[in-house]
């Protein structure tokens, strides 16, 4: 892996480890390109100016200011060239030795016309000049490529991050000894220990111990399952409260979170809808205009003078230039991703409008993406004999939920009161699986309380009994026992995000399906019945289900949060990512919901059928014009001054239709 990130060519994606160094040389890359497209962006400025200047008022023809402003345009294209154009100039052999056609031939084919045509001009001293062009597209570009390796360059670091935190494992030898080693060197059957707080590094199945797994990363489950002997447990997750030893099933490489993680890398270079689009156009558009050029340097060095062959070829080739299409499209798609940044969902390239524009049906992923992270205390139930002691209880288990690091304890922090003086809490331990037991003061009796699973007391039918008592017949039950005796039961549910209630009425308006995937046992979460609920699903399910969508020719798009969640995201032609999500899984999406607000989806869905339709209208305007454009260079009756006059021409009304403001 090279220490030193640089941007490089899509066979060579850029990779930056996880030290600080080289994702600070990532930065310093990144700016340093950015810093070179504005170098370039003033030579092209610059060059208009002065071509303006020489084709409408040039001097004479061999005069010492006529040397200097040829020789001075000349020479800021030839920068230009060396400065930024090794990139296309080294796809566009790429092309050619893999004979294969792609947009980078005829961006070099258009510059190369360009200035050959500008070449020709200075020498003879007949025709206009237009060198900026060669600024242009090499700018236009330089920034395509540089957003997209930038992207592919985040995606690559947060894989890298979530390796190195699950790369060591404490394998137990046969003499008892622990050793830590890296995960790819642990052989498959050897027993792993995991102490409390520390995450699992191998799949494996359970030898010893108990205790509560926090799985919400690859599961979607909200909160921390219990794992028991003979359970299987997987790299990702992490023991809150139990010490484990386990079998190891699959080590580095083969894990499941390996799986998710090699998906996502393989899929995310892969070009959008649109790209596919422009490719297969280029396929036929690019040897087009490569022969229509030729031939009209054929015809017209034999009926009439070189000068006018190689006018007219250049001609040619200056009208073909992808310009038009090539600033009216990314502005077009810039206004796109600055009106859905508006919107709060956030993205660094098109493909997310072009997704959007074209999907039939959106998949989401259920915790954390259409319910909030935290779960909500729904039902309080206060046992008949613990009824007087009401307000003192409930801050007491307050008071020691206070000091455990556990999401249900968060929860009932949030949902108790306080107490107005300091609570005596003594002999607080956890009870691995099942919860935690302390001694309080209450009422000024010292007593034993437990809080967790139903499992802490052995008095089955006061528990029943008790439950029987609860208006909520569904959420997690947590239950409450002062010195064995079942006192108080809380129902903990998952709380619906606002606005989820009107997203499936607006989606359906629009024409667009919906389907909640979730890796949670058991649904738990009401929806309308035109939406459909998938529960108890893996990654891999996950992802197959989004696979069909697309080969169906839905366009799906996924909504999620998790790294669970990475895998479909990779299948889809496109995701959302929760801002609150996991980093890498938000570096694998195409956009961020910076707020969480996925209510505005259908808005963003309209307005990217919006731009859509007018990046279409624009293709088809384009593809006219070059057609008509062409033919008339061909026959000679289109001098290479008119074509780059049209061209700009064209470049302004394309761009001016993309900048329209009713988007």
């Amino acid at each position: 892996m090279s220490s030193e990130p640089s941007i490089s060519s899509p066979s060579n994606p850029v990779v930056c480890t996880t030290d600080d160094q080289d994702c600070d040389a990532l930065d310093a890359q990144l700016a340093r390109s950015w810093l070179r497209i504005a170098i370039a962006g003033v030579f092209a400025g610059q060059g208009m100016v002065f071509s303006l200047a020489l084709n409408m008022t040039p001097p004479p023809f061999g005069s010492t200011p006529y040397w200097v402003l040829h020789g001075g345009l000349m020479f800021s294209a030839l920068v230009v060239m060396a400065f930024l154009g090794g990139p296309l100039f080294g796809s566009t052999f790429g092309m050619l030795r893999s004979r294969r056609l792609s947009i980078e031939g005829l961006f070099t084919l258009s510059l190369v016309g360009a200035f050959v045509g500008s070449v020709v001009s200075s020498v003879t001293g007949s025709g206009s000049v237009y060198y900026e062009v060669v600024s242009v597209v090499i700018a236009i570009y330089t920034v395509g490529r540089m957003l997209s390796e930038r992207s592919q360059a985040r995606i690559t670091l947060e894989s890298e991050k979530l390796r190195e935190r699950y790369d060591r494992a404490n394998v137990v030898g046969n003499d008892g000894v622990v050793e830590a080693v890296s995960v790819a060197l642990v052989a498959v059957g050897a027993r792993v220990r995991v102490d409390p707080g520390m995450p699992f590094t191998v799949d494996g199945v359970v030898l010893s111990g108990q205790g509560y797994v926090r799985e919400t990363a690859l599961t979607g489950e909200p909160l921390p399952v219990v794992r028991r002997v003979g359970d299987r447990v997987r790299a990702g997750t992490w023991s809150v409260d139990g010490a484990f030893e386990l079998k190891a099933e699959a080590i580095g490489g083969a894990r499941e979170l390996d799986q998710i993680l090699q998906v996502v890398e393989d899929v995310s270079g892969q070009p959008s809808e649109m790209q596919a689009q422009a490719n297969r156009l280029i396929q036929f558009f690019l040897p087009l205009v490569a022969l229509v050029s030729i031939g009209t340097a054929v015809y017209w060095s034999f009926a009439g003078t070189w000068v006018q062959a190689a006018f007219n070829s250049m001609a040619v080739l200056l009208v073909a230039c992808p310009c038009a299409l090539g600033l009216a499209t990314p502005v077009a798609i810039w206004q796109g991703l600055y009106r859905l940044a508006g919107l709060g969902l956030v993205s660094r390239n098109g493909t997310l409008i072009d997704a959007l524009a074209r999907t039939e049906h959106v998949f989401f992923d259920k915790t954390g993406t259409l319910s909030e992270s935290q779960m909500r205390v729904t039902e309080t139930l206060v046992a008949d004999a613990f009824g007087a002691e009401r307000e003192a209880l409930l801050p007491a288990i307050r008071a020691i939920q206070a000091r455990v690091a556990h999401p249900v304890a968060r929860t009932l922090v949030d949902a108790l009161p306080e107490a107005e003086a300091p609570v005596e809490v003594d002999s607080l331990h956890l009870l691995a699986g099942q919860g935690v037991s302390a001694e309080v003061v209450t009422s000024g009796v010292r007593r034993v309380v437990q809080i967790g699973e139903a499992s802490l007391s052995e008095a089955a039918a006061a528990i029943e009994a008790l439950c029987s008592q609860l208006i909520e017949t569904e959420g997690k039950r947590i239950f409450v026992f002062i010195d064995g005796e079942p006192a108080v039961i809380f129902v903990l549910k998952e709380r619906a995000r606002a606005g989820v209630a009107d997203l499936w009425v607006r989606l359906g308006e629009i024409q667009v399906q919906a389907t909640v995937l979730t890796g949670d046992p058991s649904p738990q979460f009401v929806l309308p019945e035109a939406v459909a609920l998938e529960f108890g699903l893996s990654a891999a399910d996950k992802a197959g289900r989004l696979e069909s969508s697309a080969q169906s020719g839905q366009f799906p798009v996924f909504v999620g949060d998790g790294i669970n969640d990475a895998s479909a995201m990779a299948m889809a032609g496109a995701s959302i990512a929760m801002g609150t999500g996991a980093d890498f899984t938000r570096s694998a999406a195409t956009g961020q919901l910076r707020a969480d607000q996925v209510e505005v989806l259908p808005e963003a869905i309209t307005l990217s059928r919006n731009i859509y339709r007018r990046l279409r209208g624009n293709l088809i305007y384009a593809a006219c014009y070059n057609v008509v454009g062409m033919s008339l260079a061909a026959a000679g009756m289109l001098h290479p001054v008119a074509a780059s006059v049209i061209m700009l021409v064209s470049s302004f009304a394309v761009t001016a239709r993309a900048l329209r403001s009713r988007i």
